[in-house]
């Protein structure tokens, strides 16, 4: 494997986290516990281009009904992000908040990895309520985006 995959898979062995790695690819998985539901959290490494890339999958998919709301919650979400963005397939309706770093010029280490596991995780745990709200209740975005900003 990768110098890159090899940094992950030493961290995560390292905290603890019973990762399992994607058969023949470079990307680990495993599900991570929130406040209010349990997703997939992946992490995986481009060795070529020098990236590594986390993402948290909601563990609903959107209906297609609700897709017009949904890219507004999620345009209005990533306009305020300093880096990370939501993003969603609308051919199967997966959402996920991803992150993507170039480390061509960075030293990779435990606290550079946990940071952006720990920032992965946090952001989808913050923003999950709001997600749900759209996908089980028919909340309008603005109406979501008050669960996760109740002071705008």
């Amino acid at each position: 494997m990768s110098e890159l995959f090899n940094k992950l898979v030493k961290f995560y062995k390292k905290i603890g986290w019973p990762m399992e790695q994607v058969p023949n690819n470079t990307i680990l998985s495993v599900w991570y516990r929130g406040d209010t539901a349990q997703w997939d959290f992946i992490a995986s490494s481009d060795e070529s281009n020098k990236i590594i890339t986390m993402f948290a999958r909601v563990p609903e998919v959107c209906p297609p009904e609700k897709f017009s709301t949904m890219s507004e919650f999620l345009e209005k979400a990533n306009f305020g992000m300093t880096h990370g963005a939501w993003v969603m397939d609308r051919r199967d309706g997966e959402i996920r908040y991803r992150v993507g770093v170039d480390v061509s010029k960075i030293e990779i280490n435990d606290d550079f990895l946990e940071g952006i596991t720990l920032y992965t995780n946090l952001t989808m745990n913050y923003y999950l309520q709001a997600i749900f709200a759209i996908i089980k209740e028919g909340v309008s975005a603005q109406q979501a985006f008050k669960i996760v900003f109740p002071e705008n």
